[in-house]
């Protein structure tokens, strides 16, 4: 699985959904995620976490994700953040 095909596929947890990855090995089954979506509103970390965990089930378990560190936000929670209330 390409970068661009799993921020397509996050992308498509939420509408409003953002994700920015980064390929941390070059062997496009390393990823690093920033994950920013409405669905995470009024959830834990550990909440948000098991949300995309489970919604790439498939790719995990077929190993075309084989690793994901991921931070996730709510939109407000990254506009704060960032700046960009």
């Amino acid at each position: 699985m390409s970068p661009e095909q799993l921020r397509t596929r996050l992308e498509t947890l939420k509408s409003g959904t953002v994700a920015t990855i980064t390929d941390l090995t070059g062997t496009e089954d390393h990823y690093a995620a920033v994950i920013v979506s409405p669905i995470f509103e009024g959830k834990s970390m550990i909440e948000q976490h098991r949300i995309v965990m489970e919604f790439l089930k498939a790719e995990i378990d077929s190993g075309e994700v084989h690793a994901l560190t991921m931070k996730t936000y709510t939109p407000e929670q990254y506009g704060r953040i960032h700046g960009n209330k």
